[in-house]
């Protein structure tokens, strides 16, 4: 196309990435989640078609605060939030709880989808506490509306991403493709032109379809109703009024993880409790199998002292 200025990342028209400052009425808010160095910043750049936020090849977090950019895709304003590293065991301090309360500030009244990014053939125990650390900043009920994002595609071959999904086996990838209801897709970030607008695409088939389901709501909870209260109000990142939203911020979260814990402990209950259920209505079953290995062990070392003799 001539007359456009090309990257990497298409052309402007292709993308149309406005650099403005973006408000709660955009068509759709999508927030970046996962562990840091999983390529959250690129696959922004690849959804914004432009290089908006800082990305580079490292194990370490690049992105430093909550940043946002926003693209024109078939007449829908897309605005893309990046996160800093807000999904970390570790991430237990007040510096973190400011990210969290701008991140929500970013998004109020609330994203429509979580895209959890992770790496292709590479989704490890952080990529679990990414999970977790999810629910326990924005709660459980966002998994309602996550998609999981797997960048280096291009390593797939021949293999397509659902064959992928459905032979891996790692079975902490599979719990969490059926929390998020078998939503998935695939990026390339080094991708151009059109194999970038067909990832797009597939992307926001993904979306579109999620959205149909909700009815097109976004998710919500309390605090994003703190955070646009505190947007409708004019509230700066500084003063009485912020700092009071961020010890609102502070204790809904930490309310999170405890609501967290108390359903986990809840889970491991009822799991118990089928088993003991179980066991007490197969006790004859029970009793026939202990013997039976109670037998087998008796002529095991019944047959070993004969052989030492």
């Amino acid at each position: 196309m001539e007359g456009q200025p090309k990257s990497r990342y298409g052309t402007m028209a292709e993308g149309r990435v406005k650099d403005n400052q973006s408000e709660s009425s955009s068509s759709l808010r999508l927030i970046l989640v996962g562990r840091s160095g999983c390529g959250k910043s690129a696959t922004g750049n690849s959804i914004l078609c432009q290089p908006k936020f800082e990305s580079r090849m490292s194990a370490q977090a690049v992105t430093r605060t909550c940043q946002e950019g926003t693209v024109t895709w078939n007449g829908r304003n897309i605005l893309v939030v990046d996160t800093p590293s807000i999904f970390e065991e570790k991430a237990q301090n007040q510096e973190m709880y400011k990210d969290i309360g701008d991140c929500y500030l970013l998004l109020a009244p609330g994203p429509h989808v979580l895209l959890l990014v992770t790496q292709l053939g590479r989704f490890t125990a952080q990529d679990m506490v990414a999970v977790r650390r999810v629910k326990e900043v924005f709660g459980a009920g966002a998994m309602r509306h996550m998609v999981v994002l797997f960048t280096h595609k291009e390593d797939l071959g021949d293999e397509s991403l659902k064959e992928y999904v459905a032979n891996t086996d790692n079975l902490s990838l599979k719990t969490l493709v059926h929390e998020c209801g078998g939503r998935y897709c695939g990026f390339n970030n080094r991708a151009t032109g059109e194999e970038q607008r067909e990832q797009l695409a597939e992307l926001m088939d993904v979306v579109e379809n999620l959205e149909e389901e909700l009815e097109g709501a976004s998710y919500s909870n309390g605090l994003f109703f703190h955070a646009q209260e505190h947007k409708r109000n004019r509230g700066s990142t500084s003063g009485k009024e912020y700092k009071r939203y961020l010890v609102q911020m502070e204790d809904q979260v930490e309310k999170q993880k405890r609501d967290l814990k108390e359903v986990e402990s809840h889970g491991l209950s009822k799991a118990l409790r089928r088993v003991k259920k179980w066991i007490w209505s197969h006790i004859g079953l029970s009793a026939f199998i202990a013997i039976c290995i109670l037998i087998y062990l008796a002529v095991l070392i019944n047959w070993g002292i004969t052989r030492s003799h």
